[in-house]
């Protein structure tokens, strides 16, 4: 299968809460040329040290996993379909759906490490070349069409056929050929090297379907909108779905991890409002409230979540870059950068947080998380530093060499699909964008109108840009680069992106690490994105429900819910 234009055994399962939480990653293949996975920062194991504590205080010292009952949750919105590789950019519920019922080839593990999923093995002869074992014995879920038949490498020479037509091709940009030696064995060649290629496959997007679940679509391929196509590999068996109401999961009795899930099913229940979400935990109509989207429970509810009796906040980070606000910097205003540094002069990110995050919140997290070994601290970047200030009168002077002495009036879109309390978060910005001189209207979007247009760079003005919890640095970085799905701004910079390609093909990680950090100061000098306060995440959980531990990379938090039981 040509792919052009668009070992050891790895470490399996999801880890003991007494396992050592800095441990190195340790996805070694069999023989080859590798590159080893990132350490994690001293911040980011403290913040993940922390969260195993409360996890495993929660547990007696002799607590064993149980079989049975229906795990609730509380979710804000429905998926946008069930495809993560169809023709438009797959929805952040659409990737939690996905979580339940498919598998990928790696995923995330409890501490954000990358482990095995479907590959048993991994092997790198040279450093093009990557040969993944498959697990043998998976089968699909006993559905039709499918029936439960075994898992083989035709599927992933399927997927990757859906891949290099879809938004996800961007995951990939050096692969040229996929062949299946054997009926357990895939063989990925690039053009270049890929220093994200393994990690890359743990990406949220890349789960494996079965050819016949989906259904013929006009173009020849396969469609997997309609919920009747879910045939995965996964824990849970998609068993029903009503829109704007719920998902019902029941337990797959043939998955291949032996003895899991450990529930019967999981219920998943479309509340939109935070406050109605905390009534229904209260009630006991549900059972957690996480943090899947990046977001988690707002700040100003954490008193009341505290006061539910049997239920706990868990107060923990994720690998992400803050919210944000865009201009698109191929047309004005904002392709001027005195522009883009008057609106990050404009924020109060001092106020902004103790305001809307009162339970602690960093100034920012970008252009790549907070928590990489590869971000530079605000207090290291030099004359760009002054942009992360709140200096009004330095904005308004930065406007008028711009030529906008008078300021000028703009839109400000922001989306109902996170919730009203970002639509307020939304306003307060308008609030500080005004001191400056910018009018800025609100236009808030419901969700399925805002991923489809506006959220993949079709606006004029300025859009209030979510949290992105992905994977790799290598993720983030792309996003700058011309023609991938997430390049809202619509930059096209030769110099930046040859930054990113180098940054790929660096032969070791110290000179990774050198052009990431070209790139990152690059960005902060140019303020390419406008990050705002990056919170802590809270998760409100019940008592009753053991061995939970919130994601650490991606939108996987469904994913680790096969270790999960009830009391």
């Amino acid at each position: 299968m040509d792919l052009q234009g668009r070992g050891a055994m790895v470490t399996g399962g999801s880890g003991d809460l007494g396992a050592a939480i800095c441990a190195t990653p340790t996805l070694t293949p069999q023989h080859g040329r590798t590159r080893g996975l990132s350490m994690l920062t001293s911040r980011q194991c403290a913040a993940i040290a922390l969260l195993f504590t409360v996890a495993a205080s929660s547990l007696p010292a002799t607590a064993q996993p149980k079989r049975g009952g229906v795990l609730r949750i509380a979710e804000r919105t429905d998926p946008v379909g069930f495809d993560t590789l169809g023709q438009k950019k797959a929805a952040v519920y659409t990737q939690l759906a996905l979580g339940y019922t498919h598998n990928r080839l790696f995923k995330y593990g409890p501490k954000g490490e990358v482990v095995s999923d479907l590959a048993a093995s991994y092997s790198q002869p040279n450093p093009t070349t990557y040969v993944i074992v498959l697990r043998k014995g998976v089968r699909f879920q006993n559905k039709p069409p499918v029936n439960g038949r075994e898992l083989t490498s035709e599927d992933v020479k399927f997927t990757f056929e859906r891949v290099v037509a879809s938004p996800e091709a961007r995951l990939f940009p050096t692969l040229k050929r996929l062949t299946t030696p054997d009926r357990y064995t895939v063989q990925f060649e690039l053009s270049a090297p890929f220093s994200a290629f393994i990690a890359n496959l743990a990406a949220t997007t890349m789960y494996i379907y079965a050819k016949e679940a989906g259904k013929p679509s006009p173009d020849g391929g396969r469609d997997y909108t309609s919920a009747d196509t879910v045939v995965g590999t996964g824990p849970f068996i998609l068993e029903e779905y009503r829109e704007k109401q719920r998902l019902v999961f029941k337990r797959n009795s043939d998955y291949f991890e032996a003895g899991k899930p450990y529930l019967d099913g999981v219920e998943l229940y479309i509340i939109g409002d935070t406050a109605a979400q905390l009534a229904a935990l209260r009630t006991g109509k549900i059972d957690l409230i996480p943090a899947g989207t990046g977001q988690g429970l707002p700040h100003f509810l954490a008193g009341e979540a505290r006061s539910i009796p049997g239920a706990s906040v868990l107060k923990h980070s994720v690998f992400q870059t803050s919210e944000n606000l865009i201009g698109r910097v191929d047309t004005k205003p904002f392709a001027d950068a005195r522009v883009r540094r008057a609106v990050s002069m404009s924020v109060e990110r001092e106020a902004l947080a103790k305001a809307m995050y009162p339970e602690g919140a960093d100034p920012f997290s970008g252009p790549i998380p907070i928590a990489s070994r590869y971000s530079i601290a605000p207090d290291k970047l030099g004359e760009a530093a002054a942009y992360y200030r709140h200096d009004p009168a330095a904005a308004r002077k930065l406007m008028t060499e711009a030529g906008y002495p008078n300021g000028f009036k703009t839109k400000l879109y922001t989306t109902t699909g996170y919730g009203p309390e970002y639509v307020s978060r939304s306003e307060l910005l308008k609030d500080m964008l005004s001191k400056i001189g910018i009018d800025a209207a609100i236009v808030s979007q419901e969700y399925p109108v805002w991923i489809a247009s506006t959220y993949k760079g079709n606006f004029d003005g300025v859009v209030h840009i979510p949290a992105w919890t992905l994977g790799d640095e290598d993720e983030w970085l792309a996003t700058y680069t011309p023609g991938d799905t997430r390049n809202q701004i619509h930059l096209d910079d030769s110099k930046l992106t040859d930054v990113v390609r180098m940054s790929r093909e660096a032969p070791n990680d110290a000179a990774r690490a050198k052009l990431i950090g070209q790139f990152v100061r690059t960005f902060h000098e140019q303020m390419f994105r406008v990050y705002l306060p990056q919170p802590v995440l809270l998760t409100v959980i019940s008592n009753r429900v053991k061995g939970y531990v919130p994601a650490v990379r991606g939108y996987s938090y469904s994913t680790m819910l096969g270790n999960v039981w009830l009391e």
